[in-house]
C-alpha cells in the first residue's frame, strides 16, 4: 500500500537506520521534521531513569488510565471525553474507519497523513477541499470555510490548527464560532499537534462538552519533546470515544512512554519557559533570513515556519534541499503537501540558536 510521505528521517542518512552511529546525531541540523529543540522534562527523564530497567520489562497498564487521569488534570477535560494510544498517528488510524464517514472536507495544504488516509486507506470517500492561498498567506477566511462546510454538506471537517505547513493559528473563540455556525451533525476534528507554541491556553479541549460534534487530536510529541516515545490522545464527546476506544488495542502506550507523558503533564512551568523561548528562536531565525531576496517567509505560530521560493534564481525546493542535504542539513521540500506547490516552498523547523545559525547561513550562500 502507498504511504504518505514524512519528514523528519534526514538525521537517519548520517546516524543510519540501525543506529550504528548514533553518536553522530550532533552532526545534524535536521529542521525536516519538527520534533523538538529542546530535551524532555528533566523530572520525567530522572523518573524514567531512575526505573528504567523495571519500565523497560514490564507491561504498561492495559488502558492506561493513570495517564488518562493525569491528562484530565492538567489539561482540564473530562476523563470519559479521552481516547489515548501510542501517538496521533495511532489515533487517526482508529479514529476515522470508524466514523462512518463518507463525505469529507479538509485543508489545502495540511498535513499530508489526513489525505493519504482519506485517499488511499479509506474506500468511497468524497473529499472536497479548502484551498489556502499564498496571496492571503495561507490564512482561513472563516465566512468563505462556514460557507462552503455549509455548501458541501461534509459529514466531516478536518483541519490541523496552527496548520501545517503554514504555521497559520484559529483562536478558541474563532473555532466556537465556526462550530456553532454548521449544522451539529457536520462532525469537526482538529489536530493541536501544534497548538501550545502558540497558546496553550487556546486550545479546543476544554470546548468538548458545549460541543458533542467536536473532535480534538492531541500529540504529545512536537510540544512535549516525546516523539521518539510516541503518547497521543483525543478529547471527544462519549460517544465518539466508546465507539473508538474499541479498536485501541489494549497495551497501546508504553511503560516508559506513559512515564514520560504524565511527569511532563505535571512539568507544565519548564515546557511553557520552552514555548515561549521557541516563539523567540523563530523569531530571531526569520530575522537572519530577511535579507535574502526572491523569498518570502510566512512565519505562522508553531515551532516551524514556511519558504516560498519566488524565481528560479532561488533553485526548486528539490535543488535547495538537495543542496543542504550535502552539508547534512535537512529542510522539508513541502511538494507532497499541496497538488499546487509546484516545487517553491520548503518548511524549516526551528532549533537551538546555534543549529539555527548554521542552517542560516547555508541558506544565504545557496539562494
Amino acid at each position: 500500500m502507498k504511504k504518505a510521505y514524512h519528514g523528519g528521517g534526514g538525521v537517519y542518512n548520517t546516524i543510519g537506520k540501525d543506529f550504528e552511529d548514533i553518536g553522530r546525531n550532533k552532526e545534524v541540523a535536521n529542521a525536516d521534521g519538527l520534533d523538538a529543540w529542546f530535551d524532555p522534562s528533566p523530572k520525567a527523564v530522572a523518573k524514567l531513569s531512575k526505573y528504567l530497567n523495571f519500565s523497560i520489562k514490564t507491561s504498561p497498564p492495559v488502558n492506561g488510565d493513570g495517564l488518562k487521569v493525569a491528562i484530565s488534570k492538567y489539561r482540564d477535560v473530562p476523563e470519559e471525553n479521552i481516547i489515548i494510544a501510542g501517538g496521533s498517528s495511532d489515533l487517526m488510524y482508529a479514529l476515522f474507519p470508524n466514523l462512518g464517514v463518507k463525505r469529507i472536507l479538509i485543508l489545502d495544504p495540511m498535513y499530508g497523513e489526513y489525505k493519504h488516509i482519506f485517499e488511499n486507506v479509506l474506500n468511497g470517500i468524497k473529499l472536497a477541499t479548502c484551498r489556502l492561498l499564498p496571496k492571503n498567506n495561507f490564512e482561513i477566511n472563516q465566512d468563505e470555510f462556514v460557507d462552503l462546510i455549509n455548501k458541501a454538506k461534509p459529514e466531516l471537517v478536518v483541519i490541523v490548527n496552527p496548520n501545517n505547513p503554514s504555521g497559520n493559528f484559529l483562536n478558541k473563540r474563532d473555532i466556537s464560532k465556526i462550530i456553532r455556525s454548521i449544522p451539529k451533525k457536520t462532525l469537526f476534528a482538529i489536530d493541536e499537534t501544534y497548538i501550545d507554541y502558540a497558546d496553550s491556553k487556546e486550545s479546543a479541549e476544554t470546548l468538548v462538552p458545549r460541543h458533542k460534534n467536536l473532535i480534538v487530536i492531541k500529540s504529545m510529541s512536537k510540544a512535549y519533546s516525546l516523539s521518539g516515545a510516541r503518547a497521543g490522545y483525543i478529547v471527544a464527546s462519549k460517544d465518539i470515544t466508546e465507539k473508538i476506544d474499541r479498536n485501541i488495542p489494549p497495551f497501546s502506550v508504553s511503560t516508559p512512554a506513559q512515564i514520560l507523558a504524565i511527569e511532563a503533564l505535571k512539568d507544565n512551568k519548564y515546557y511553557r519557559a520552552k514555548w515561549k523561548e521557541t516563539r523567540r528562536l523563530r523569531k530571531n531565525f526569520i530575522k537572519k533570513l530577511r535579507g535574502i531576496p526572491n523569498i518570502r517567509i510566512y512565519s505562522g505560530e508553531g515551532n516551524f515556519f514556511f519558504i516560498e521560493l519566488l524565481n528560479k534564481l532561488s533553485g526548486s525546493a528539490e535543488k535547495v534541499v538537495k543542496k543542504l542535504s550535502k552539508r547534512n542539513i535537512y529542510i522539508r521540500n513541502a511538494d507532497s503537501m499541496s497538488n499546487y506547490f509546484h516545487k517553491s516552498f520548503v518548511r524549516i523547523a526551528v532549533k537551538d540558536q546555534k543549529t539555527n545559525k548554521i542552517i542560516a547561513e547555508a541558506l544565504q550562500k545557496i539562494l
